[in-house]
């Protein structure tokens, strides 16, 4: 099935740490896993990144992989620059603590090397897929937007499972806003955009302050913005996502949460039918999900 599947990213930065493990899989074949951090100075701010890296030791061809003697050198390469060349991947979990699934949105690395301390760093991105939920207002407390999310789907290599990432829209770009507004579910294109991905602390004054000086509480605010920056007309090709093959990722979709929420509860029966199946594409749907 050749569907559109379009997943890059690209970091250039310093390389802060790299946690090396090394192991065997349930094969018994060795393996090795790196934890990479690297930060990227883009307009003015410090954006940290964290990047998986995985390899096997031995290839089926029976030699050893390039890819893992690369990854074991990396912490040759902490506080030098290094460009990755990776990928998005959906990590979908089952969290006690909340009683919900959760998706995370991880970075994982294939390439990556060393380069001149001249190259401006960067992190960008590129998805290919379909509108899974249409662009949605997120407000803060005072009723202010402070950012749009827009739904991406995309299908793995076989075409039988379904990964759903969550992208941002800045309310200071008008331009954007606007074109992402012009998406309604089940279109398929492809969008560019940035990783934000920065730390601020804020100081505020303790309200409840009594006499003395002030009480000033202290935190630190996290951003993990991926930014759209521009986006495709619908693509209507070979590779466009028809509606009976979203309507097919969606399900299957659903079903691994329905294995997902038995498995961490374990109450669950071990065949239970997916509720709610996903319904006909329609252009007034601003949800596939």
């Amino acid at each position: 099935m050749d569907l559109l599947q379009n997943n890059s990213v690209k970091i250039i930065g310093r390389l802060v740490n790299a946690d090396v493990k090394t192991g065997f899989d349930k094969a018994n074949n060795s393996y090795i896993s790196v934890t990479a951090t690297i930060a990227s100075e883009i307009e003015g701010k410090t954006n940290t990144y964290e990047v998986s890296f995985y390899s096997k030791e031995m290839t089926k061809e029976g030699k050893v992989s390039q890819l893992y003697t690369n990854y074991a050198k990396l912490p040759d390469l902490i506080g030098k620059k290094v460009e990755v060349d990776g990928s998005l991947r959906e990590n979908r979990f089952w969290s006690s603590n909340a009683g919900q699934l959760i998706s995370a949105q991880l970075i994982t690395g294939r390439f990556v090397k060393g380069v001149v301390e001249t190259v401006a760093d960067k992190a960008t991105y590129e998805l290919g897929g379909f509108i899974v939920k249409t662009l949605t207002e997120k407000k803060n407390k005072e009723g202010n937007i402070y950012r749009y999310d827009l739904s991406l789907g995309q299908a793995n290599y076989s075409g039988d499972s379904l990964s759903v990432f969550t992208l941002h829209v800045n309310p200071n770009q008008s331009e954007i806003v606007r074109g992402a507004q012009n998406y309604e579910a089940g279109m398929t294109v492809i969008v560019q955009g940035v990783l934000n991905f920065t730390q601020e602390t804020v100081s505020v004054v303790d309200e409840n302050s009594g006499f003395g000086q002030p009480m000033v509480k202290t935190y630190t605010n996290s951003q993990k913005n991926f930014y759209i920056t521009s986006g495709s007309n619908p693509i209507h090709t070979e590779q466009t996502y028809s509606a009976d093959v979203i309507r097919s990722l969606i399900e299957s979709y659903k079903a691994k949460d329905v294995q997902l929420m038995s498995a961490a509860q374990s109450s669950a029966p071990a065949e239970k039918p997916v509720e709610d199946a996903a319904p006909a594409v329609t252009r007034r749907q601003t949800s596939l999900i």
